[in-house]
């Protein structure tokens, strides 16, 4: 059994069960009709007739949170890798902190991740409004 010593990781272990229970919330949510009463409509695509950068994100994560990796690929690739990413780091970082060790660090997050992310995000949206 793990003794928790630190506040610290008593800390973090909150914060993750707090995350997963907003994660069931939005899977209750976002697996019932709820979401189609409240979302808006894409602004971009209702009044200029282009698709923006996160078109798809709300079929995406609705996917994501049913199990359909694939299908919720197909929708907004970068919204689920995004996705993916961001739950892997979590486990790692948590493993990390709580087992002391330094098993793969080299995914914690730098600034140039971010810069050709966001670069290879915007070249994607050029390309499927032009196609």
């Amino acid at each position: 059994m793990l003794k928790i010593k630190n506040n610290r990781i008593f800390k973090l272990i909150f914060f993750q069960l707090l995350i997963l229970f907003i994660l069931i919330g939005l899977y209750l949510f976002f697996n019932s009709n709820l979401d189609d009463l409240i979302m808006p409509k894409c602004f971009w695509n209702e009044n200029y007739g282009v698709l923006c950068p996160s078109c798809g994100a709300t079929r995406c994560l609705q996917n994501l949170f049913a199990g359909n990796i694939i299908n919720a690929f197909y929708y907004n690739p970068f919204i689920c890798m995004l996705a993916i990413y961001l739950i892997v780091l979590d486990i790692v970082y948590l493993v990390n902190t709580i087992f002391n060790k330094n098993i793969l660090k080299f995914i914690y997050p730098k600034w140039w991740y971010v810069i050709i992310y966001f670069s290879i995000w915007a070249i994607y949206t050029i390309i499927i409004n032009v196609i």
